[in-house]
């Protein structure tokens, strides 16, 4: 059996106790490096998810596997890539507090009319999706990180949205700050895991919330 449950956000305490107890549970625990920090206590193998993990391997040893997935398992997870490798029926998914809900919920901001998408590891066309939503939430990588998708809204003539960037989201450390697409496209901050919401405040958006 495999069990794939959602951490959060990132500080423990935004686990859901039906998670806690499946990890509690696990002869093999599976995760990245920042995740299996958190329960360095257990007694189980531990495995940390990098480039050329064999999860074929992983996914069919015995024992109860979990395996540790951002925020929602759901959402741009990993369960996607489970599910290439166990038969859905052998799965069961505990679903976790999304960056995205979190973000919002901090914003204060309602989530029905908001889209969101994820450019962590792969092209989407927001610019498209910003045009059509009055609020787009965006999953960001090292590569396409808030400067990125200033500088795409500034080339793309769009510079009377607001950005809030979230860093570190629910950790000690925890940032949200908001630009305008003049100012953020102009910095040269380094910036640390984060979410980006993009929004104009009173824009009609196209349709309830869209994963897209």
């Amino acid at each position: 059996m495999v069990t794939v449950v959602g951490v959060g956000p990132g500080a423990r305490e935004y686990i859901v106790p039906a998670a806690l107890r499946r990890i509690e549970q696990a002869d093999v625990l599976v995760g990245g490096k920042r995740h299996l920090k958190l329960f360095e206590e257990l007694d189980c193998v531990k495995i940390a998810i990098e480039t050329g993990l064999d999860f074929k391997d992983i996914l069919n040893r015995k024992g109860r596997v979990v395996i540790l997935a951002s925020g929602d398992p759901g959402l741009y997870g990993i369960l996607d890539v489970v599910l290439k490798y166990v038969n859905k029926e052998e799965v069961e998914v505990i679903p976790g507090i999304s960056s995205v809900q979190y973000i919002m919920a901090k914003l204060g901001m309602p989530m029905k009319d908001a889209a969101v998408v994820s450019l962590h590891g792969r092209k989407t066309d927001i610019i498209t999706r910003v045009k059509e939503y009055g609020t787009l939430v965006v999953l960001t990588d090292e590569n396409h990180d808030p400067l990125f998708i200033a500088r795409l809204l500034k080339d793309s003539g769009i510079k009377d949205r607001f950005l809030y960037v979230g860093e570190n989201l629910s950790y000690d450390n925890e940032v949200i700050e908001r630009y305008t697409v003049e100012e953020l496209a102009q910095s040269r901050k380094k910036f640390d895991i984060n979410v980006v919401v993009i929004t104009c405040g009173n824009m009609p958006s196209a349709s309830p919330t869209d994963f897209l």
